[in-house]
């Protein structure tokens, strides 16, 4: 059973790259592990990560998170005026050549942090797992129309060829009021964490990349916005690492949504069907068939149904869909009239006029993740795209229909 989890509230965060001596740092790591996590946590301080730089064989990195910025000052000097490091700081230091490599960040949102397991248990890492970061600095502060570029533009990218954004993060410019620990300065950053299984699905995602021209449009949107090239960090966790490979749906079923998201859905459309003939095999070749479909609302709109006849194949569906308040997402779940089962449901909501909702199912016997994503057109027209990812590779769309208003 896994571990349960909760979304790290953490409002402000650093993140601290170390160059040691060589050879030096499995043993800062096993100091940091053993005498440097809980006596942290005990005075407000959230340790998130540590990390061996799998390209940096002398660089290690780790995360460490504040409620707030106003109270950062205050919990760094009860740690570093305490006990723990008074009697370690020595032996820590011998292992340093320099620390200053820090990134003082904040959530892009409230929902943006990372999901992490609710109790920390020393295990070690799924063999050849890591977390990647990747670092973006920008001419300008990522603002709101950055954050919009990247949510609605990189990540779906970066989605469909198997790496969703697991948390996104940007500048904090308050003050460091706690100059002992330097931070970098006069920088505008935004930094995202994905992970991977292993280095061969790494590969896999950036040869995906490679063939993906929406990668190369929203690579060269990104390059006129930075001042160098992304900066990625594949990060190995420490046995006692919170932070460590979650499965694509860890993010994605995070995406929060409103009440309000399918109101466009009501109504009467004629659509457009294009299936793959085999999926996960490869295929290209596309099945296309047209499809008619009404849609109704219910209870205010947090729930709704439709209704889908397939004419030519002779089958229908139909969709039910709910919104739970609380967490404010969308479930969505499919009944087929060739079975009569109804599937797993898909979880998430919009941002913009893009949908994300992700989940997990069978295909022909093999486990897949499946994602869909709906994207709004406007009054009358809309667009439903269903993906699986078969063993943790790129995601396959596999169906698509395009949405119309019959003529009035």
């Amino acid at each position: 059973m896994d571990a349960p989890t909760a979304l790290d509230t953490s409002q402000i965060l650093e993140l601290r790259q170390y160059t040691l001596h060589p050879g030096k740092r499995d043993t800062l790591i096993e100091l940091f592990d053993r005498a440097f996590v809980e006596t942290q946590e005990h005075h407000g301080l959230r340790v998130l990560g540590q990390f061996r730089d799998l390209d940096a064989p002398d660089r290690f990195v780790w995360l460490r998170g504040f409620p707030d910025l106003a109270s950062r000052a205050a919990r760094l000097e009860a740690f570093y005026g305490g006990p723990a490091w008074r009697d370690h700081r020595d032996a820590a230091n011998a292992t340093m050549i320099d620390s200053d490599n820090v990134l003082l960040l904040r959530p892009v949102d409230p929902d943006s942090g990372f999901v992490l397991p609710t109790a920390r248990a020393a295990a070690a890492a799924e063999p050849g797992a890591f977390v990647l970061a990747t670092i973006y600095l920008l001419r300008a502060p990522a603002d709101d129309a950055f954050v919009e570029l990247f949510d609605t533009r990189v990540a779906p990218v970066m989605a469909a060829a198997g790496a969703p954004p697991l948390a996104r993060f940007r500048t904090e410019y308050g003050k460091n009021e706690f100059p002992r620990l330097a931070v970098r300065e006069g920088e505008h950053a935004f930094v995202w964490f994905s992970s991977f299984t292993s280095a061969a699905a790494h590969a896999q995602h950036r040869a995906a990349l490679a063939g993906s021209p929406r990668h190369t449009t929203v690579a060269a949107q990104l390059a006129e916005r930075c001042v160098a090239p992304p900066q990625e960090l594949r990060l190995a966790p420490t046995q006692r690492s919170l932070l460590r490979h979650a499965e694509p749906v860890g993010y994605t079923t995070r995406r929060r949504g409103s009440a309000r998201d399918f109101d466009f859905i009501a109504g009467d459309w004629h659509i457009a069907n294009r299936r793959l003939a085999a999926r996960g095999a490869g295929s290209t070749d596309w099945e296309e068939s047209p499809a008619t479909s009404r849609a109704t609302l219910h209870l205010g709109g947090i729930a709704n149904v439709d209704e889908i006849a397939f004419p030519t194949r002779g089958c229908s569906g139909m969709t039910v869909r709910r919104f739970h308040i609380a967490d404010r997402q969308w479930s969505i779940h499919w009944i087929s009239s060739t079975t009569g089962a109804i599937d797993p449901p898909v979880v998430g909501g919009f941002a913009g006029d893009r949908g994300e909702f992700y989940g997990e199912d069978e295909d022909g016997g093999r486990p897949v993740k499946v994602r869909f994503v709906w994207t709004r057109l406007g009054p009358d027209a809309a667009r439903w795209e269903q993906a699986f990812s078969f063993d943790g590779g790129p995601w396959e769309t596999n169906w698509v229909m395009e949405l119309t208003r019959p003529a009035r």
